[in-house]
This record gives C-alpha cells, sequence and structure tokens, in this order.
C-alpha cells in the first residue's frame, strides 16, 4: 500500500467511525453509558454556574444509582444526584460547557450535542494516531492504517466515544505526544521543544488521571536521547536534565491552578482530590472485599473474563452482553493475532540477530501499553473495575501489535501455518471424544481461521493492506450488530 492509498483510505475509516459513532450516540438510550450522568453534571454545573464542582460526601448515592440503572433511566427519576466524578482534571469538562451553552441557546439536545462533541475529539485522536504511527513505521502505511481502523470499528470503543465521558480527549493528547516525541527524536531536543512538550504533558495532566502515560513516555524518550539508546545513565548530561526539569516545570506550571484549587478546596494534601474520592465512593465494590468473599481463584477469573468481555463490547452499564459465541469468535481472533506477533518477533531477530537495539518508536510503543496495564492492574488492586475500556487510552500501540499479529499469518507459508492452526483443531476433536459431545462451533471457528488465513493471503497478495481492513470491517459490522440486537432491546424503556 502506497502512502497515497493509505492516506485516502484514512477518510474511510474516518467517515465509518464518525457514520458508527452517530449511530451509538443517536440510538443509545439517555444515560445508558458507564457514568455519563457525573460527566454530564460536571459539565452542566460549570455551564450553569461558572465554576468548577466540588466533590461532597453523598455525591455517589450507591443504592440510587442502582436503582435508577435497574428501572433503565426512567425521566421521573433524576440523574443530578450523580455527581461523583467531579474530582477529574477539568480540561475536557471546561471544553464542553461551551458546547452545551451553544446547543442550549439554539434549542438543541444537550446531551446529544456532547455525545457528538466527544465523537468529533475521537476522531481527531484516530487522525493524531495515524499521522503519528506514519512517523513510527515509515514504510509500514498500512500497520498505521490498519491500526487506526480497529480503533474505529472496536464496538466498545465506538460506544465510548460517542458517550459524554473524557477518555477521547486524552486518547487525542497521548498520540499528539507520541508524534511529538518522534519528531524531537529525528529533529533532536532542545530547550524550547522541551518547554512546548512541557506544556501538552500539562494539558494531559488536566485531561485525565491516565495522563501519568505521557509523562513516563516522555521520561523514556528524553532517556533515550540522552544515552544514544544505551539506557547507561551515566551518558545522562547537565544539558539533559535541564530540558527534563524544564519539561516537567512547565508541565507543573500548566497543571498548578487547578491544583491550587483542589489543594484549597480539599486540603493541601490532597491536590489531585483522590482522598476526597475515596471518601466519597465508599460504597463502590473493592477488591478486597470480592477477594475475601470468593477467593483468589475466582478473583482471577471475573477479571480476565470481564477484561477481555468488556474491551470488545459489553454495553450500557456492563449490563449488556453479547452472546457467549461472538466472545469466543473474538477469543480466536485475539489468540492468532497474539500467537501471530510472536512469530513476528522471532521471525525479526532471527533476520537481524545482531540488531544493537530497538529503535525507539518500539521502545514507546511497547512502553505506552506496558504503562497502561500497570496503571490498570493498579487500580484493580484498590476497586472492583474490570472494564477493559480503560485500556483504550493504548489503543494506538494494541492496534500496531494486532495488525502485526494478524498480517504475520499471511506472510508466511501454507506449510507452517497450518500445523499450527491444525493443533487446536486436534486438540478440540480429542476433547470431545473424552467428554462424548464434539464441540462444533469451535470447530467451526478454527476451520473459518483456516480459511481467513487463506483468503488473507491471497488478498494481501492482490491489494497489499487490504486483509487487515478486511478484518476491522467485520468488526465495523458487528458494531451494528451490537447497537441493534443486544444494546437497544436490552435497554430501552
Amino acid at each position: 500500500m502506497t502512502p497515497v492509498a493509505a492516506r485516502r483510505a484514512l477518510v474511510v475509516v474516518l467517515l465509518v467511525y464518525v457514520a458508527l459513532g452517530t449511530l451509538y450516540a443517536v440510538e443509545t438510550p439517555a444515560w445508558q453509558a458507564p457514568d455519563e450522568p457525573a460527566h454530564y453534571n460536571y459539565i452542566r454545573h460549570i455551564a450553569e454556574e461558572g465554576a468548577l464542582p466540588v466533590l461532597r460526601p453523598g455525591d455517589f448515592p450507591a443504592e440510587y444509582l442502582e436503582e435508577i440503572k435497574a428501572r433503565r433511566f426512567p425521566p421521573e427519576m433524576s440523574v443530578e444526584p450523580l455527581r461523583y466524578e467531579s474530582h477529574q482534571p477539568p480540561l475536557y469538562y471546561l471544553l464542553s460547557a461551551g458546547v452545551y451553552r451553544l446547543a442550549q441557546g439554539l434549542g438543541a439536545p444537550t446531551l446529544l450535542a456532547l455525545r457528538l462533541w466527544t465523537l468529533a475529539i475521537g476522531t481527531a485522536a484516530l487522525a493524531a494516531g495515524f499521522g503519528a504511527l506514519r512517523r513510527a513505521v515509515p514504510g509500514e502505511p498500512a500497520v498505521a492504517l490498519g491500526a487506526v481502523a480497529l480503533a474505529a470499528a472496536l464496538p466498545m470503543h465506538v460506544a465510548t466515544s460517542a458517550a459524554v465521558n473524557n477518555d477521547a480527549l486524552v486518547e487525542l493528547l497521548l498520540a499528539v505526544v507520541f508524534w511529538r516525541l518522534l519528531a524531537m527524536a529525528r529533529d533532536g531536543w532542545t530547550m524550547g521543544r522541551a518547554l512546548g512538550l512541557g506544556a501538552l504533558l500539562g494539558l494531559a495532566a488536566l485531561t485525565k488521571m491516565q495522563a501519568y502515560v505521557a509523562l513516563a513516555l516522555a521520561a523514556v524518550a528524553l532517556l533515550h536521547e540522552a544515552t544514544g539508546g544505551t539506557w547507561d545513565a551515566r551518558r545522562i548530561t547537565r544539558r539533559h536534565l535541564a530540558m527534563g526539569g524544564a519539561m516537567l516545570g512547565v508541565a507543573a506550571l500548566v497543571a498548578l491552578p487547578w491544583l491550587a484549587r483542589n489543594a484549597s478546596v480539599y486540603g493541601p494534601g490532597d491536590p489531585l482530590a483522590l482522598a476526597r474520592h475515596d471518601l466519597v465512593v465508599e460504597g463502590q465494590p473493592t477488591t478486597a472485599a470480592y477477594l475475601a468473599e470468593h477467593g483468589g481463584g475466582a478473583l482471577a477469573e471475573a477479571f480476565v473474563r470481564t477484561t477481555f468481555r468488556s474491551f470488545w463490547g459489553q454495553f450500557g452499564w456492563m449490563g449488556v452482553l453479547l452472546d457467549e459465541r461472538i466472545y469466543l469468535a473474538l477469543a480466536l481472533l485475539s489468540a492468532l493475532a497474539g500467537a501471530g506477533l510472536v512469530l513476528y518477533g522471532v521471525r525479526r531477530n532471527a533476520a537481524d540477530p545482531a540488531r544493537a537495539q530497538t529503535p525507539l518508536a518500539g521502545v514507546l510503543l511497547v512502553a505506552w501499553v506496558a504503562i497502561t496495564v500497570l496503571g490498570y492492574l493498579w487500580w484493580n488492586v484498590r476497586y472492583l473495575q474490570h472494564q477493559g475500556r480503560y485500556l483504550f487510552p493504548a489503543l494506538v500501540p494494541i492496534g500496531v501489535g494486532f495488525v502485526l499479529g494478524i498480517r504475520e499469518w499471511w506472510r508466511r507459508p501454507l506449510r507452517l501455518t497450518a500445523p499450527l492452526l491444525a493443533v487446536p483443531g486436534v486438540g478440540l476433536l480429542a476433547w470431545g471424544a473424552v467428554e462424548g459431545d464434539l464441540p462444533l462451533y469451535a470447530l467451526g471457528l478454527v476451520a473459518a481461521a483456516g480459511l481467513g488465513v487463506a483468503f488473507g493471503r491471497w488478498l494481501e497478495r492482490h491489494a497489499p493492506g487490504a486483509a487487515p481492513l478486511a478484518v476491522c470491517a467485520g468488526l465495523a459490522a458487528l458494531s451494528v450488530l451490537a447497537l441493534y440486537r443486544y444494546i437497544l432491546p436490552a435497554l430501552a424503556l
């Protein structure tokens, strides 16, 4: 695929994403997205009161929340008491307050306007992700396009992008920071560029707590610059320390007004309002309580199962599931991508075993995923929050891994891939023989995977880069199916 063809295809991908997101924004019943009422109330408070809200005890009425969810948010039950997101960094809400006022002035539905506004931010995030990946893998436009297409078609990502929340803005800023770090690696670090990067980091810190990922990526990039990729701390100079200090200083200055305000409201020891948040959401399920009641095995199973399902699609307030057969098909797709990524790494290492170091882009992509996953694990140590959408800030590097892994099956000879695909088939036959009941659907999926690999090989020969897009087209179709077959029937009043 040529760069020009990739840019043209990107327009199509973005249009599909906007179409899918608009369907979700318009059709999804009001408030039927996780925490949407609390995010909306934050925006409304700024628009109507002209000030940031204060998180207070009682803003997380656990019993009322469970009742209103169970009754599917009937009109007679107000969402106004749900204000437990008031501790969040303010940038998304400050920007959204203008959209709220504009919609209100035009007599338009404010909730729908805010959903579409969030979708617009998500569209910009995908475009920025493509631009950054074109610099990260300059010789692989199809990889950049496929990674963005995955994010554009992933059912759960479409659903969250078409709801009121601050996720899309942090995805945009992370993509821009990544893009900027690659540009600085090419052009060189200077004090001026470090100051500009610090401003971006400050904006990210004002968007969502997951901005720590951007800060970590900047630190990794600066260390790579200082050591020439050797990671030998002895090579760090005063100049690099000065640039790092300037970068952090500007980031702190950008975030300082909000931090100072929080210190005055919640106390000097709580500038991030996390202690106040823990106090307010006291009724929220904790991991410790679940572990004490159900044990470690049940906790691990729930964590893996729910994280997987809610990454691909578990809608509403985590109460709307897809058919189990769909999750099984997605599990096979995930396994193929994961195994293919391992094969890709083995092949790359065999082709160049003496490679001295991994390029910065690869280091940052791996670090991006690793830091996001660690943050997700840390959050789940405290609270029972098995929600795969918390991994979406790293969807750009996840998409790269997905495309490389899936594509590897099409780039290897069938004499090598066929035996690998036969292993699960043989295992299923053996298990069925022991149990006396053949798992026909699972066997059908394995056979379909084999046909998909063969078709992908043919498609890649005739239209390089098209096969991953075909997989994403299937996910886009699943997004439509999920909305009309599962979400609306389950959530409509």
